[in-house]
């Protein structure tokens, strides 16, 4: 039983024995293959950059023609099948379901059954001819491991992302004149303490976000949402009292549960995210007193330590972020924002909108890696390692000194 006195939105949350009971794995995502996120390379094998490169300014018109250009091409290989379709909604809905913008499978996501979530809500903007709202958790920061991203500011990769948000928008306009609003629920600040991100860099990244937007003449149909000043604060009383309710709950499952695949998959994805700067600088400079002295350490054992080190603080980093998640779905923060909207996601799972973040081969978040374009024109979302040992090239604009994207020869 709780020892506290009981807050209203946690009093609906309780059983009969006075416990919350909620299973944490409904807020992770599923286990999948255990493939190296950064496999070994020798370092004569690693190619060198120095002096490499070049320099090219983004042409933002020139992407917001991009974006419209897209839209028509989705919609000239369709418009022949929406066309037969009587209900402005039910066109809405198809576009939502095309695999160009779709991720996941539709029986993995059971997307059909969405129709019969998001009917009502779509029926109701074409009535009053309003845009269709749709709420996107996003954007947090740049992830703080330099193996998958150096840059600390948007680059490319972001604003790759925003272009098919805003792709999104112009085809449904095309079908529903008031078109879509995606509300970007931005993550920066609510996680930057998990990964030891300052306000300051989480803030500035998220401004830079918003600069984009404005670049691409997209701030009618993309707009930034603090997740903790506009979605959170409103509601802060019962956030805190069911978050606090359900902490030593999960702390118990969290104990019993060390071996559960959801569990360990998601400290393995922390382990490649965790903030490693002050492990890989003080490894460096034992490497280099040991060069200098000529003193001799154990390496494995020094590895064994810091590995030890990371992954302690990976676990209790990924507890947190299950006890947030886990609040967020209990107290339904996100849905008494826009209770119209729809949901949209980057986890594809049933009763949310997956959505394809850059384009059907780009699996990485654009927040944790670098955008390379490829002789074609196309574009992937890679890790800066994997796009480095590949041999692409480095583009950087402005005077800004890390790259922008990378370009494959």
């Amino acid at each position: 039983m709780l020892d506290v006195p009981v807050n209203r939105a946690v009093a609906e949350l309780l059983d009969d024995t006075g416990r919350i009971r909620f299973d944490p794995r409904s807020v992770m995502v599923s286990p999948k293959a255990a493939a190296p996120l950064f496999p070994p390379l020798p370092l004569e094998d690693f190619p060198a950059h120095q002096g490499r490169g070049r320099t090219e300014e983004i042409d933002y018109a020139a992407l917001a023609a991009q974006v419209r250009a897209g839209a028509d091409d989705f919609l000239r290989s369709c418009w022949g099948r929406l066309r037969a379709i009587d209900d402005p909604a039910r066109r809405v809905f198809e576009i939502m379901a095309a695999a160009r913008y779709r991720a996941g499978s539709v029986e993995g996501t059971a997307f059909a059954d969405n129709w019969g979530l998001w009917r009502g809500r779509l029926s109701q903007a074409v009535r009053d001819n309003a845009p269709i709202p749709i709420v996107l958790p996003s954007f947090p920061f740049k992830a703080p491991n330099p193996l998958k991203v150096r840059r600390r500011l948007p680059d490319m990769a972001e604003l790759l992302c925003l272009m098919r948000l805003f792709e999104i928008t112009q085809a449904i306009q095309a079908v529903h004149p008031a078109g879509a609003v995606f509300h970007i629920l931005s993550e920066s600040r609510i996680y930057a303490p998990l990964f030891e991100v300052s306000v300051h860099e989480a803030q500035v990244y998220r401004s830079e976000v918003d600069r984009m937007i404005g670049m691409l003449g997209a701030g009618g149909a993309l707009r930034t949402v603090d997740i903790l000043d506009e979605v959170i604060a409103p509601r802060q009383e019962d956030f805190d009292a069911v978050r606090d309710a359900l902490e030593p709950e999960l702390r118990q499952w969290w104990r019993d549960n060390a071996d559960d695949a959801h569990r360990r998959y998601l400290v393995r994805n922390f382990i490649a995210s965790v903030h490693a700067g002050n492990e890989t600088a003080q490894l460096l400079a034992n490497l280099l007193n040991t060069a200098l002295t000529n003193d001799v350490i154990d390496a494995g054992d020094e590895l064994a330590r810091v590995r030890r080190k990371i992954e302690q603080r990976a676990d209790q980093a990924a507890f947190t972020y299950t006890l947030l998640l886990c609040t967020l779905k209990l107290t339904d923060v996100m849905g008494k924002y826009a209770p119209g909207a729809i949901r949209a996601t980057v986890h594809p799972k049933p009763g949310q909108w997956g959505i394809h973040l850059v384009n059907k081969k780009s699996s990485i978040y654009p927040w944790h890696g670098v955008a390379v374009r490829k002789p074609s024109g196309s574009w992937r979302v890679r890790t800066e390692l994997d796009a480095i040992r590949s041999g692409a090239i480095p583009v950087r604009t402005g005077a800004y000194a890390m790259p922008f994207f990378y370009e494959e020869q």
